[in-house]
């Protein structure tokens, strides 16, 4: 048998128990794509993320993830837990104040950047792929329905429900309240049959309404196409969020903003953003709460 590493770390929190939930498993060269899945499914959470040597020369690290039911790309909690991870347990050469790195995932490479003090990291920047904007759903009524909801639930006025990718592809449903947030009730299989022809596997319902004052959407993620009922925490979506709330006049050109989440579910998730022309960004926090040992 074989040991792998584990870390489990909170993302897009300071606080440890908040957050979006992440396994790390360190050494992960030698597994394969079934071990990888089994392992994703014996930890249990949304999603768990292995890393790797890189394939291609720019790249510092391959990370491929896995939800319980697939393997997943694009570059939310679960890579932003990852290179904090490898900062906090000093696998990385950090220079003070910032430090740039570049991920392999799929097939793209993306830039990873760390804010760090005496070698510990503060903050983690990454930089998702150029917004592509996709088609709406033409029944809103049966959206609605999956969600619990009704169409005067949307917030018609302002924007309309689209997919848009920056890296993975997210339905994005604008509610007119946080109280309408609080009321859905989500149909799993119903909102896999609405939103899955737009290429994506649920929806990133959110409102312009937030908790708190200074941030620029409260959102909830539902994404039962890959087996995650509710994520507390979706870097992979804040960014189409932001790219397409910059495009509308809604979101500040090349400043940061904060995207809420997982307050519903009692794990609060703070998702920086920030669009500068087509470069759309995330950053984030993130606590290592336990390691260990798998044995294979």
């Amino acid at each position: 048998m074989n040991p792998y590493t584990f870390v489990l770390v909170d993302v897009f929190t300071e606080c440890p128990l908040a957050g979006n939930q992440l396994p790390v498993i360190l050494n992960a060269e030698g597994l394969d794509d079934g071990q990888l899945q089994a392992i994703a499914r014996e930890f249990n959470y949304s999603e768990t993320t292995f890393i790797l040597p890189p394939r291609q020369a720019k790249a510092d690290w391959r990370l491929r993830s896995f939800t319980k039911k697939e393997e997943v790309f694009g570059s939310g909690h679960h890579t932003l837990g990852a290179w904090w991870t490898l900062a906090a347990r000093g696998e990385l050469a950090l220079r003070d104040p910032e430090t740039e790195f570049w991920q392999e995932i799929g097939e793209s490479i993306w830039a990873v950047s760390i804010t760090s003090e005496g070698r510990a990291p503060l903050r983690v920047a990454m930089t998702q792929d150029k917004p592509r904007f996709g088609d709406k759903p033409a029944d809103l009524a049966g959206l609605a329905h999956a969600l619990g909801l009704e169409v005067s639930d949307f917030d018609l006025e302002r924007l309309e429900p689209q997919a848009v990718y920056t890296g993975a592809t997210h339905l994005l449903t604008p509610a007119r309240s946080l109280s309408v947030l609080e009321r859905v009730r989500v149909d799993a299989e119903k909102l896999v049959a609405v939103t899955r022809p737009l290429g994506c596997d649920g929806c990133y319902l959110f409102s312009l309404e937030t908790r708190e004052p200074n941030s620029a959407a409260h959102a909830r993620a539902f994404s039962p196409g890959v087996g995650i009922a509710e994520d507390p925490a979706t870097g992979s979506a804040a960014g189409p969020l932001a790219a397409l709330l910059a495009s509308r006049g809604l979101f500040p050109e090349g400043k940061w903003k904060v995207i809420e989440q997982g307050d519903e579910i009692g794990r609060p998730s703070r998702i920086e953003a920030r669009v500068s022309g087509d470069k759309v960004e995330i950053a984030g926090r993130a606590v290592i709460i336990a390691e260990g040992k798998l044995f294979l």
